[in-house]
C-alpha cells in the first residue's frame, strides 16, 4: 500500500516494561495491511523544537479492533514526550513504512532473536506465522527481568520461548546470542531453519557470524537513526558486504529496508 499521513487517535496507554509504554493507535488501514518490519513515523506532539519524527515498529495489529500497537522505550526527549501521550491525544503519522521479514519454502523452524525493545516486531511476526504448522522459537534478552516487555505475553504466543537476562534476575544469565549459540550447537541438521533477528548492533553482528558459521539464512531487521523515513534524507545508511555491480556500497534502512538479509550487510559498533 502507499504511504499516507493520519491523525492517529491515542486509545490506550499501558506500562509494558520498565522505561517502556505500549501505545495503542486506532488505524483501521494500517491494521489491515501491517506485517512485521513495517513500521510508522510520529511526529512529536507539542515539541515545535523536534524537528525530525521518530520511528516504531508496528508491534500488534488488531484486525477486529482496526487498532495497531506501538512500544514506546524512553530513550530521549522525542520518546520521552510520546511516551506520556494519553488516550484522547491524537499522533500525526506517516506510514506504512518499509519491508516485511519474508518467509522462505520449506521452512522447519522460525527462530526469533530480541534484544531489549528489539522484540518490538516479533508479537506482529508472530500473529503473521500463526497458521505455520513449523516449530517457532523466541529467544529474547535484556538487562533484567524488569525490562522485558511484555514477558507474559509471550509464553502464550505458541512459541518456544528462551529468555535471558544479564544479571540472571529471569532466564538464563547472559546474553541472548550466547543462549542461542548454545541452542544451535546442540544440533547438526540446520536445514530448513531462518534466523528473523531485531535488536543493538553487538547482537546482530553475533547473529550474522552464527548464520554464515552455520549456513542458516537469516534476516534482520535494523535500528539505524531515521528522520524522514522515507529516503529524502539520506540519514540512515547501511554498508553492504559487497559492493554491488553498479559500485553501490550503501542502502537506505528506510527506504531499502528496515529488513536485510543477514549476509548481505555489515554491521559496526
Amino acid at each position: 500500500m502507499s504511504k499516507s499521513v493520519l491523525q492517529l487517535p491515542v486509545i490506550e496507554r499501558a506500562e509494558a516494561a520498565r522505561q517502556v509504554v505500549r501505545l495503542t493507535l486506532q488505524a483501521p488501514e494500517w491494521a489491515r495491511a501491517a506485517r512485521a518490519g513495517h513500521f510508522i513515523n510520529l511526529l512529536v506532539p507539542g515539541r515545535r523544537d523536534l524537528l525530525w519524527r521518530r520511528p516504531f515498529s508496528v508491534h500488534r495489529a488488531d484486525r477486529s479492533r482496526g487498532t495497531i500497537d506501538l512500544l514506546v522505550a524512553r530513550m530521549g526527549r522525542g520518546s520521552e514526550s510520546l511516551a506520556e501521550c494519553a488516550p484522547g491525544d491524537h499522533l500525526d503519522a506517516i506510514g506504512l513504512l518499509g519491508n516485511c521479514f519474508p518467509f522462505d519454502p520449506g521452512l522447519h523452524e522460525i527462530i526469533m532473536v530480541a534484544g531489549g525493545i528489539g522484540i518490538a516486531p516479533f508479537d506482529l511476526l508472530l500473529q503473521d506465522v500463526q497458521g505455520f504448522s513449523c516449530k517457532k522459537s523466541l529467544f529474547y534478552g535484556a538487562r533484567s527481568a524488569g525490562d522485558l516487555c511484555r514477558s507474559t505475553l509471550w509464553a502464550e504466543s505458541g512459541a518456544e520461548v528462551h529468555l535471558t537476562t544479564e544479571d540472571g534476575s529471569t532466564g538464563s544469565r547472559g546474553l541472548v546470542q550466547d543462549e542461542l549459540r548454545r541452542y544451535l550447537g546442540s544440533s547438526a541438521n540446520h536445514a530448513g531453519r531462518v534466523i528473523y533477528g531485531c535488536g543493538p548492533t553487538p547482537m546482530l553482528a553475533a547473529l550474522r557470524e552464527m548464520a554464515l558459521a552455520l549456513g542458516i539464512k537469516g534476516y534482520v531487521t535494523v535500528e539505524n537513526r531515521m528522520a524522514c523515513g522515507f529516503g529524502a534524507c539520506v540519514g540512515c545508511a547501511v554498508e553492504l558486504a559487497e559492493a554491488r555491480r553498479d559500485g553501490q556500497k550503501y542502502l537506505l534502512a528506510c527506504k531499502d529496508g528496515p529488513v536485510f538479509p543477514i549476509e548481505e550487510i555489515l554491521f559496526h559498533d
